[in-house]
């Protein structure tokens, strides 16, 4: 799990910009006075705090498409039922990997990575269901 120490000043301290780190040395203004009764100074803080709902939004996003796809391509004569049925496990499979890659990641990451991160663990996942198909 990636987690990245975060400055949290007390609230009776001023507000640094975003990214402040103290120098080497720093000390607090006295005037400021001292912090709260067991304040914490450094928190601990995930890039992707929610990793696992991002990615299953993603999964289902490729899911409809892969659904809608389908039944474009076939004109409407596909087995809905069976299709669904097939089409499932890759992008919940993509999901939780996804969850898993995003959460160990030290920087924040957009929806787009989300989205492309959980297309190419589906894409592997076929590649390698096509190869064990063709090997056998």
């Amino acid at each position: 799990m990636a987690s990245q120490p975060r400055y949290n000043p007390p609230p009776n301290w001023p507000t640094p910009p975003l990214g402040w780190t103290p120098p080497p040395g720093w000390q607090p203004d006295p005037a400021w006075g001292p912090p709260p009764a067991g304040w914490t100074l450094w928190v601990s803080e995930r890039s992707n705090p929610r990793p696992f709902r991002l990615a299953f939004l993603a999964a289902g996003v490729w899911w409809l498409l892969s659904v809608l796809v389908t039944i474009a391509l076939s004109q409407g004569r596909a087995d809905l039922p069976y299709m669904i049925g097939s089409l499932t496990p890759g992008p919940v499979l993509a999901a939780v990997a996804t969850g898993f890659i995003a959460r160990s990641r030290p920087a924040k990451w957009s929806v787009w990575m989300y989205l492309l991160w959980t297309f190419l663990v589906v894409l592997a996942m076929r590649l390698i269901t096509l190869a064990g198909q063709l090997g056998s």
